[in-house]
């Protein structure tokens, strides 16, 4: 049996912080004990902390699908004795490994978040999976603090970026507001809401530049469609179309070179990319029938799209070098609003199936349902390729919700205010 003593009085650190109000609530509703093991321990601190580092780590590493963590007070009594981590009982409990820190305040106000790794299983028990690390941040830096130590301990267990200190942005419609129609940025997690655009007309399909400054998305505020890019620190915005008839879908090119749109000024939808480099618009498709919804792969150089082409609405891939088309779904009656799963050769996808639901279409081609509800719609995919936010209706009311994109993790997220949520469009991963 081997030990390691713990870094303070547990119980008196989990006194010592206080809540903070997001705007979306985060509700789960599936795949809560399907994880790997982790145990997030309590960060000591003696002084009062406005931020429980703990909870969030814990919080983001069962969100994404991949973990089941185990708070402190889910820990049978024998875990713990004069101190000490029992990591033999822990292994015993599945576990893989252990967070723990603290939180130290400095003498300008600000704080040092420190923290640890600790293995649980065969040789790595008991023994740092990484040196003890630490952030400074100041009271309303802590929660990205703590969502920094969750990244980094994600990428650890998995070899994989985490997404925690992402942000999303989304759409809301507040019943009998002045501007009803408000395009909103939050964290990933529903904290730090901020406005960008507040409009009496609809706002739709906001999409991110991969510089995370910018955002591009449809306005109504001249009852036509309009397509403009807003720079979300300067409030500045420049219109990049506006033809007659249909702008719709913008989509940013991950090399931050190109945005992609569907235009109907030639007669039917067609997808068509603005080069933000040479300043020139060109066509893609060139169709009878509707194509729509354009997506750039990870290349820069494909689009994916939904187009009737082949009679019912399926998802079609195009190379801009050879402007040649291929299908790329054959199962499934409908499917819609194709979005790639970064890491992968798998698409998200809307298709039809009792309803409107999310699913995986897989390389082979095959349909993974990855939601039951039956109205689901605007996909958006984590940067890491984790986890998938999109519409839905929530008890009577459109507002959106998360699938893991191996369909384990469900939750909603209910806003905390009147109106209905809707478009989310989920941010770049931040640089390390």
């Amino acid at each position: 049996m081997r030990f390691f003593k713990v870094l303070g009085a547990l119980l008196l650190s989990m006194c010592l912080v206080s809540g903070a109000h997001a705007a979306l609530q985060i509700e789960i509703t599936g795949g809560i004990n399907e994880g790997r093991r982790v145990v997030v321990l309590p960060f000591r601190t003696t002084t009062q902390v406005p931020t429980d580092v703990s909870s969030i780590i814990s919080a983001d590493l069962m969100r994404s699908g991949k973990f089941t963590p185990l708070t402190y007070q889910q820990l049978p009594a024998n875990v713990f004795a004069n101190n000490q981590v029992n990591f033999a009982a822990l292994a015993s409990l599945g576990a893989e490994a252990v967070v723990s820190g603290e939180v130290t305040p400095n003498a300008d106000g600000t704080f040092r978040v420190i923290y640890r790794l600790f293995g649980v299983q065969g040789a790595n028990q008991g023994k740092l999976l990484t040196e003890p690390r630490q952030v400074s941040a100041n009271a309303a830096q802590l929660r990205q603090a703590a969502h920094l130590v969750s990244d980094r301990t994600y990428e650890l267990l998995t070899g994989q970026r985490g997404a925690f200190r992402t942000r999303i942005a989304y759409v809301v419609y507040r019943f009998g507001d002045r501007y009803p129609y408000q395009l909103m940025t939050a964290d990933y997690d529903g904290y730090n809401e901020t406005p960008v655009l507040r409009s009496t007309e609809p706002i739709m399909t906001p999409n991110w530049s991969p510089d995370n400054r910018h955002l591009v998305y449809v306005s109504f505020e001249r009852r036509a469609p309009a397509i403009f890019v807003q720079d979300i620190f300067e409030q500045k915005r420049t219109k990049l179309a506006s033809f007659k008839g249909l702008n719709s879908s913008p989509s940013w090119s991950p090399d931050g070179s190109k945005i992609a749109f569907t235009l109907s000024k030639d007669g039917q939808p067609e997808i068509y990319y603005y080069d933000l480099v040479a300043s020139q618009l060109h066509r893609v498709t060139n169709n009878r029938a509707i194509d729509t919804e354009p997506y750039w792969g990870s290349d820069s150089n494909t689009l994916y799209f939904t187009s009737e082409r082949g009679g019912r609405p399926q998802i079609y891939a195009v190379n801009l070098q050879s402007l040649e088309a291929q299908r790329v779904t054959f199962q499934g009656a409908m499917n819609l609003s194709a979005r790639p799963i970064p890491g992968s050769d798998s698409l998200i996808v809307i298709t039809r199936a009792n309803g409107y639901r999310v699913a995986r279409v897989d390389s082979d081609g095959g349909i993974y349902m990855l939601t039951t509800s039956s109205l689901d719609e605007s996909p958006s995919v984590a940067p890491n390729g984790s986890m998938v936010i999109y519409s839905t209706v929530y008890q009577g009311r459109k507002g959106l919700a998360l699938v893991s994109t191996d369909g384990r993790f469900k939750a909603n997220l209910p806003s905390s205010t009147s109106g209905e949520i809707s478009a989310p469009a989920w941010g770049p991963l931040p640089e390390k």
